[in-house]
């Protein structure tokens, strides 16, 4: 059995034994999988994640030749982790000596400082070794346990070490360390002696590069992890978001603790002007899904109206404008996910793929209760055209045979079976256990239709069309 991930925004050390758990930073659509030393281990799902690609297959950090023994681990926000170590033991001794400590930032890259923590009172000579490699693979390929296809044709400059897409040229990594490190194709290497009682400390950055331009990255390299980009964004959003207080304080703790998780799951688009969208979850979903980013954007009106406001903009500037039965794209329809890795287009059909049943209606839905939770007046009047075509939609391709109920049935052999929220090929059973065929009309779908057609009564009324609000009711 594998052990649980560790969460990822526990304020108190969190002890891992002897590293076997795993260990989740998230930050936007960035993503990082390691044990609890912190290392990224080939052949496993670990990996540093940006624009749904694996940037980092493998970083392992080896002490004297050996892996490090771990201590704790420490998340206090999302995005970032402390892992806690020691050298181990030497033959005939009980103890050691040299403590070591990774400290890790994610934001569009990695940034890692290494420490060393010579406890004795004598110095102490330290083989240390970074290993490194990228295999670029998409993120479905990982999730679901394939061996990647790609992998990184490595190049060393001065003290960088370039790692490049050998598949398609577009994407690349490069790895930055200090301290006069050995570098060689997928290794640092250092040998350090550090004086009694004395510490040592190296910097290593890690920067996606895309078509051979940098990834901005939003953190600096010295600056301490509240003056990033990250801490920047969460604490903006702690500041705007409702304020919640429970007289026991572990139910306040849990609040706080949900309140950065969502911070964390905040995304903005590239321009980064507008509000931010919630992405699905971490650590696979780390994008905007219709469905998922609109039921998360409703049950988190009380703390923020913005979550919502963004989410809808980004929905509607993506919503369907033709018909292709290859992404189930469709006029008026809301999508079901958007993806930009490696293999979207040949998992998805393209960077957005359109088979939801349930999104369209709940944008709707999401429109009108946005609107009574104060959103600003004309930010709804410029979504009304976007939800009616998202009820045109309803009407015209989610109900194609006209009997009152809108199923669906995938429009090619790459398609979504399931295109509600049970949506696993098997998901949906008759009485009986067996696997109901196409064409489906979920129950669920036809409440949130219902709630549509009331919902954008409901607008009509309040912007003057009381005729077309009598016509939506009935």
């Amino acid at each position: 059995m594998t052990a649980p991930p560790t969460p990822f925004n526990s304020g108190d050390p969190v002890n891992i034994g002897f590293g076997g758990a795993t260990v989740t930073l998230v930050e936007g659509a960035t993503f990082c999988l390691s044990d609890g030393r912190g290392d990224v281990l080939p052949g496993r799902s670990h990996g540093l994640f940006v624009r749904d690609a694996r940037v980092l297959s493998r970083w392992e950090l080896r002490v004297d030749g050996q892996p490090a023994e771990p201590l704790s681990v420490q998340a206090p926000e999302p995005f970032v982790a402390k892992f806690i170590l020691r050298r181990s033991p030497r033959a005939g001794l009980a103890d050691s000596t040299l403590l070591l400590v990774r400290e890790r930032l994610i934001a569009d890259g990695l940034r890692e400082t290494i420490s060393l923590h010579n406890l004795d009172d004598e110095s102490t000579v330290v083989a240390l070794m970074l290993h490194a490699d990228a295999d670029f693979a998409d993120l479905f390929s990982v999730k679901e346990g394939r061996a990647p296809l790609g992998g990184a044709d490595m190049t060393v400059r001065d003290d960088e070490l370039v790692l490049t897409d050998r598949t398609d040229r577009i994407r690349g990594v490069t790895v930055t360390a200090p301290g006069d490190p050995i570098v060689l194709p997928g290794s640092f290497n250092w040998r350090i002696v550090v004086p009694p009682r004395q510490s040592w400390q190296a910097e290593i950055v890690v920067q996606p590069t895309w078509a051979n331009q940098n990834v901005k990255t939003r953190f600096r390299s010295g600056e301490h992890q509240e003056s990033s980009g990250p801490a920047h964004k969460i604490e903006a959003w702690r500041d705007t978001a409702t304020k919640l207080e429970a007289e026991h304080p572990a139910l306040t703790q849990m609040l706080r603790r949900s309140e950065s998780d969502l911070g964390a799951l905040l995304i903005h688009d590239d321009t980064e002007d507008g509000p931010p969208f919630v992405a699905a979850g971490a650590p696979w979903f780390m994008t905007l899904f219709g469905r998922d980013s609109l039921l998360t954007a409703w049950m988190a009106l009380p703390l923020d109206v913005g979550v919502s406001v963004g989410t809808l903009q980004q929905l509607a500037e993506a919503q369907g404008r033709r018909v292709d039965p290859i992404t189930e794209e469709q006029p008026g329809r809301i999508l079901h996910e958007i993806r930009g890795g490696p293999a979207s287009t040949d998992v998805l059909g393209g960077t957005i793929y359109y088979g939801s049943v349930d999104s369209t209606p709940l944008f709707v839905m999401l429109l009108a209760e946005c609107w009574r939770w104060g959103a600003d007046e004309n930010f709804v009047r410029s979504l009304l055209p976007a939800a009616d075509a998202a009820l045109a939609w309803a009407k015209r391709y989610g109900d194609r045979d006209g009997d009152g109920f809108i199923e669906y049935r995938r429009a090619t052999d790459r398609g979504l079976i399931n295109q509600g929220w049970k949506d696993s090929f098997d998901g949906i059973n008759d009485a009986t256990g067996h696997t109901a065929d196409p064409p489906i009309a979920l129950c669920e779908v036809q409440g949130y239709l219902y709630a549509a057609l009331l919902a954008r009564a409901e607008l009509t009324d309040a912007f003057g069309e009381p005729g077309t609000a009598t016509r939506l009711r009935e």
